[in-house]
């Protein structure tokens, strides 16, 4: 980050709190302006990070000291505050998924282009150590053409986990499709290069919580060349699990783990020697702490400064909106 960013934070929960350290960490001098229904919560994190509490959202959005506004707001809200920041001349980033529903989506998509501001969706996971390596490995073609993808995503809920605005469809628009499932179909997309879809089923089921939505989503889709995608998102998994596999013609990646209660992060890769002989396997830990909502401040906010597009940017995130609510039509 080479300039100094005046953020405005809409929602000072879990995620308000990961974004607004650092933010602070990263600049020392930017001011930070949070907003949150829940003032007490509000001047909380505003103590925490040395921030400035904000009474109004419709203050915070028309203030002209704030150039990025960080949405960590629950689902429903997510667009219209969107919108109006960007109305506002702000760029925006907005925590996935990009609104409830690919129309909410598309209009956010739109709005980005009219105003020519950065709108990036806040999918963290693109940045973890072992998915960049697994990336740059896919472009290097060292396990060879894509062949498919499976991935697994899932934990155990919580007490009450059934009254939380999740389990409410009209706050939520809908279940863990799009919570956990949106962050697995980021994924696959970018490493298939946004590939069209050809083919797609989906089985979306509330299995054990008592709630409106779905508590498990059962996704496979094959793309125009013949790719395949197969996604379970869980919200049944009583063992947090994640867990990302991609093989080619010529060996094969694995994904374990994001660190903390997901397991260490680890990265094998096997590469196939001859047909009927066991692979060669290279396993590569990453026990470091989580600094992908650090990577994921530093792209976007190098986006605004140099105007490119960042990753899972509006039109990248649009895709992935737009493949959910297929899903959801089916």
């Amino acid at each position: 980050m080479k300039k100094n960013h005046n953020v405005l934070i809409v929602g000072a929960g879990k995620i308000g709190t990961k974004r607004a350290v650092v933010a602070r960490q990263l600049s020392q001098s930017s001011k930070i302006y949070i907003f949150d229904v829940n003032k007490k919560a509000a001047e909380k994190l505003s103590n925490t990070v040395n921030g400035i509490p904000v009474q109004s959202l419709n203050q915070g959005l028309k203030n002209k000291d704030v150039d990025i506004v960080i949405v960590s707001a629950i689902n429903k809200e997510t667009k219209n505050i969107s919108l109006v920041a960007l109305k506002n001349n702000k760029h925006v980033l907005c925590e996935k998924p990009m609104g409830i529903n690919y129309k909410e989506a598309l209009e956010l998509s739109k709005a980005a282009e009219k105003y020519k501001n950065v709108l990036k969706c806040g999918f963290n996971h693109r940045y973890h150590p072992a998915i960049q390596e697994a990336y740059k490995q896919c472009k290097k073609n060292k396990i060879g053409k894509i062949l498919f993808i499976r991935a697994v995503y899932g934990h155990g809920g919580r007490k009450g986990y059934d009254k939380e605005w999740r389990a409410k469809k009209a706050l939520s628009g809908g279940g863990e499709l799009l919570d956990q499932g949106s962050h697995l179909l980021d994924l696959c997309h970018w490493f298939l290069g946004f590939e069209k879809i050809k083919k797609i089923y989906s089985v979306n089921k509330t299995m054990f919580w008592n709630m409106e939505v779905e508590d498990n989503a059962f996704a496979l889709y094959e793309t125009k060349s013949g790719k395949v995608v197969q996604i379970h998102a869980s919200w049944t998994q009583w063992k947090n699990l994640f867990k990302l596999e991609i093989y080619g013609t010529k060996g094969s990646l694995e994904i374990n783990g994001l660190g903390g209660s997901y397991g260490t992060e680890t990265l094998n890769t096997s590469l196939k020697t001859k047909l009927g002989k066991a692979p060669i396997i290279t396993k590569k830990s990453f026990k470091t702490k989580d600094n992908s909502w650090k990577y994921e401040w530093m792209d976007f906010t190098n986006a605004v400064e140099t105007k490119r597009l960042p990753l899972s940017n509006h039109k990248e995130s649009l895709e992935v909106m737009k493949t959910i609510s297929n899903l959801y039509s089916l």
